[in-house]
């Protein structure tokens, strides 16, 4: 199984679907046997608009590791329509006898499933009553209903091998059960490295507390705490090799940020210690003396609202940015994460950004030293006292929608197509008169084939195209070697046309046919010369342009 498969178009050419809107034909691959029921569509990329894939003995279906939409039609054994459930999404589940139809009566068992292009199903107006007319899959090839008869019944066998819900519980409760152990597993991550994490702030902590709150010696203790995170080691070497670990990972942008909550900038500015400040030679940057507390009083300072004992606590709060390793689960973390982030904190969403999940510790502590103001210290004024609050309010919230829950499993599950999702890509190809583009017998372009080539290049939607084929056909007036090199030439003026207007193709074929390939046969204009033959045979003077795109 690749994620590029397409489904193929592997049936007999007489299975149709007869609906009020007409016979049309479906290129339909059966799946008659267990594994065939249960890989489905699962992991393909996507489904063509007029083929589709019969479940046979298969009343419910699932559309776990689908990657798109689809429509699904119940049938009883003689393939009569009995339910209809439109564009059934990734990850969903549906049964035959689940719900009621218009009637009001609950739908009846269903004996096949039919899976549809998306779509398909007002497309093709199909409804309850209709039909798909395959001799050699059902039972009766009687004909077909109008779409006002009840539907028939599913006749029943003594015995079903298989009824479709054991494959429906294998594909659901795997993937739920899988997915809780996938959880499970990645939980035991985070839970590891917040456990590791509170026990690196709290050394962080107890280092800043007893070398005056400097930052340096606050990240170094925390390197050091992280060591078990990255190995370990039961001597002194390893210890040494899983440090080295930690700087290289910590050295590394957005992985990491330590800041000081307490002692505030407004603390250094109302206890600041002048006499320290000189002791301590600390270059300008203000102290807060943790000597002698308990003599010096409670009184609260006018900018911080605290007391100088409150100023003697060190508070950190420590972001780590983790790398989720589960596979999965590891998509759902940061698809969620990054919905919920208001990208209010840069350093946050930086870490999301990259694909890491931001785990955070607090740490508060008593200073067992004379805290030295950081470099930049937090500014966060007290209740009144001259600090000038303001309510800061409810925290930040994404007003953005959640993220679909098809994307959550490394990727949407619809990816881009060429209009109805889960669609595959539809080659384009366009038949031009040679009378509309070129003057008779020219192969220089007229306004009226340069309009008709930019109608065409309009229909091409700027999308990159595989392989672009221009063949040139002409009438079989005059000599073959003549004609074949008219229609290359012709061939070559519409080519270097798409071209210059921005086609993008990745490799380009041209092809001088002549009249080897005559839509009018020459018998059909027998008798006829001058201007009556050249209208004769002007169905055969032509381009064709075939785009295949690219899947």
């Amino acid at each position: 199984m690749t994620n590029s498969s397409v489904l193929p178009a592997a049936a007999p050419s007489d299975t149709r679907l007869l609906t009020i809107s007409g016979s049309h034909a479906l290129a339909v691959r059966r799946a008659a046997s267990f594994f065939s029921r249960f890989r489905g569509l699962m992991l393909t990329s996507c489904l063509a608009a007029d083929s589709g894939l019969l479940l046979t003995d298969c009343p419910g279906v699932h559309t776990a590791f689908m990657r798109f939409a689809i429509d699904v039609l119940y049938l009883d054994r003689d393939g009569v329509v009995l339910k209809c459930v439109p564009r059934l999404r990734p990850w969903r589940t549906s049964a035959s006898n689940m719900g009621r139809g218009v009637n009001g009566q609950r739908h009846v068992r269903a004996a096949h499933t039919l899976e549809l292009a998306v779509g398909s199903i007002e497309r093709l107006q199909v409804r309850p009553g209709d039909r798909l007319h395959q001799p050699h899959w059902f039972a009766s090839t009687s004909a077909p209903r109008s779409a006002d008869t009840p539907p028939r019944q599913p006749r029943r066998r003594a015995t079903l091998r298989q009824r479709g819900s054991a494959v429906v519980e294998l594909a659901v409760v795997g993937p739920i059960m899988a997915m809780i152990g996938l959880g499970s597993i990645q939980y035991s991550q985070l839970f590891f490295a917040k456990n590791t994490l509170d026990h690196a702030g709290f050394l962080a902590a107890r280092a800043g507390s007893t070398g005056n709150a400097k930052m340096d010696t606050i990240k170094q203790a925390f390197m050091g705490g992280l060591v078990p995170m990255f190995g370990g080691g039961d001597t002194a070497a390893k210890l040494a090799k899983s440090l080295i670990d930690v700087e290289k990972e910590l050295a590394k942008p957005n992985r990491y940020r330590v800041e000081m909550l307490n002692p505030t900038k407004e603390s250094f500015a109302d206890f600041n210690d002048p006499a320290l400040q000189a002791l301590l030679k600390t270059g300008g940057k203000r102290v807060i003396s943790n000597r002698s507390l308990a003599f010096k009083g409670n009184a609260v300072g006018l900018t911080s609202g605290q007391t100088r004992q409150d100023a003697n606590l060190i508070k950190l709060r420590i972001t780590y940015g983790l790398k989720p390793v589960v596979p999965i689960v590891r998509s759902i973390y940061t698809t969620y994460l990054k919905w919920q982030d208001t990208g209010g904190d840069a350093v946050r969403t930086a870490m999301i950004a990259e694909g890491l999940v931001p785990v955070v510790t607090h740490v508060t502590m008593q200073m067992q030293s004379d805290a030295i103001e950081p470099d930049n210290p937090v500014s966060l004024p007290g209740d009144g006292n001259g600090g000038n609050p303001s309510n800061p309010g409810d925290p930040p919230v994404t007003t953005d929608p959640p993220p679909d829950d098809d994307c959550m499993l490394g990727g949407c599950s619809t990816p881009p197509t060429d209009g109805t999702p889960g669609w595959c890509p539809v080659p384009i190809t366009a038949e031009l008169s040679a009378d509309t583009l070129f003057g008779f017998d020219q192969a220089k372009l007229t306004p009226d084939g340069i309009a008709a080539l930019d109608q065409l290049l309009q229909s091409t939607s700027g999308k990159t195209f595989s392989t672009m084929t221009v063949i040139g056909h002409t009438d079989p007036i005059g000599t073959e070697a003549y004609n074949l090199d008219l229609s290359r030439r012709r061939a070559e003026a519409v080519r270097d046309y798409l071209l210059s207007k921005g086609l993008k193709v990745d490799q380009v074929n041209i092809v001088g046919a002549g009249a080897a390939d005559l839509v009018v046969p020459a018998e059909a204009c027998t008798g006829k010369t001058g201007t009556a033959l050249q209208t004769c045979y002007a169905a055969n003077r032509r381009v064709t342009v075939e785009l295949k795109p690219k899947t």
